[in-house]
């Protein structure tokens, strides 16, 4: 009797053990599935933020080159305002302004590329 009385107090408290053991598992078990699905959504998210970053980065580098590629065209208006600005002073300040706004320009040909290649000498290896 003593025997089964012992017994059956082990098996009660093993029971109690595998209870909780049981109901730790569970809660564990449940704390995982949570933890899995979070980190699913996170890398779902870290993904999207990705993408993201990317198209920002695509975007930025197309406005910075039509930045300067405006910036440039506008360097050479300048440059070719200045130009003007300064002939337009230069003339303005001769004598001659006169004759210069109601000239002409004539072209003249130079003398062509064969005519410059045999005049040159050919030089002498020291």
């Amino acid at each position: 009797a003593e025997v089964s009385t012992q017994s059956t107090g082990e098996r009660k408290k093993f029971e109690k053990k595998i209870d909780l053991l049981t109901s730790k598992y569970n809660t564990l078990s449940k704390e995982l599935s949570e933890e899995r699905e979070l980190n699913k959504c996170l890398q779902a998210n870290q993904k999207e933020w990705i993408a993201k970053v990317v198209a920002s980065n695509s975007a930025l580098q197309a406005s910075q080159e039509k930045h300067a590629a405006e910036t440039q065209e506008l360097r050479e208006q300048i440059k070719d305002l200045m130009f003007h600005l300064q002939s337009q002073a230069t003339i303005n300040s001769s004598s001659m302004k006169e004759e210069i706004r109601s000239g002409e320009m004539h072209v003249v040909q130079g003398p062509s590329n064969e005519n410059r290649n045999n005049r040159r000498s050919p030089r002498k290896k020291k």
